[in-house]
């Protein structure tokens, strides 16, 4: 399994020395590969090429640099010959000791379905309070895993900690030709394509503590998320309502330790 960190920080900075200071992470450091674009310092060329042009609404310089960060890392892994990628934002906080050789292993045995993303914490936060799915059969690490359902996909946030297998890969590069912001993946619901997400809670994240720049995110995922079905509004709205009542919502969470 091959392993990124998604940081603009430098290997001697105090936030790198936090992750790498966490018992997963520890004798970890020449394992991952970092990757983390500045999007403020691109010229204005390619910032207009990649984040306005084409959008039906800019990207913001973070935004985009987010973005591309995860990208470069995704192209990286098809590259190589590892089956799956594991991602890392370096602001991740572990809830407990992994075993990342391990997890991978766990992950191999799961068995998921092919071209998938395994989130491997947000599902926790309040801004996925309206995911659905269906938890399968097998926990990870003891937790449960939620199968999400795609008319539930838009409220699924945070890119901070996932895995993903070489298909998903492919198709998240294919889908972000035109670069979007990188946790908004409902119109991925456009492609023929079968795939999944799945969601637990392995990692944690620090919380945002503006409550109304938490407010402004989840009306901005919703507002995405409604243009993109537009054509099927209401179709979808009856449809999404009867769901919410057979579907499983997360409750899996807990205190870190």
């Amino acid at each position: 399994m091959k392993k990124y960190l998604i940081s603009i920080e430098d290997v001697d900075s105090p936030r790198l020395y936090n992750f790498f200071g966490q018992t997963t992470f520890k004798g970890e450091i020449e394992n991952f590969k970092k990757f983390g674009v500045i999007g403020k310092q691109l010229n204005v060329e390619e910032y207009f090429k990649l984040a306005v042009a084409g959008q039906l609404k800019a990207l913001t310089p973070g935004e985009l640099g987010c973005t591309l960060s995860h990208l470069a890392a995704l192209r990286d892994f098809l590259q190589s010959e590892d089956e799956y990628a594991i991602v890392f934002e370096d602001d991740v906080i572990e809830c407990f000791p992994i075993d990342l050789a391990q997890l991978n292993d766990l992950v191999t045995s799961l068995a998921l379905k092919p071209c998938f993303f395994l989130s491997l914490g947000g599902i926790q936060f309040k801004i996925c309070d309206r995911v659905r799915g269906r938890y399968i059969d097998t926990t990870l690490m003891g937790e449960k895993i939620l199968e999400v359902d795609s008319d539930f996909l838009e409220n699924l946030a945070y890119a901070y900690a996932y895995i993903v297998d070489r298909k998903m890969a492919e198709l998240l590069l294919d889908y972000h030709q035109t670069p979007k912001i990188y946790d908004h993946w409902q119109e991925l619901t456009n492609y023929t394509q079968p795939f999944s997400f799945y969601a637990c809670y392995l990692f944690d994240h620090p919380i945002i503590a503006n409550a109304k720049h938490l407010s402004y995110l989840e009306s901005e995922r919703l507002a995405c998320g409604a243009y993109a079905q537009k054509k099927s509004s209401y179709f979808r709205y009856w449809r999404r309502k009867l769901k919410k009542i057979f579907l499983n919502k997360f409750n899996g969470a807990r205190v870190p330790l």
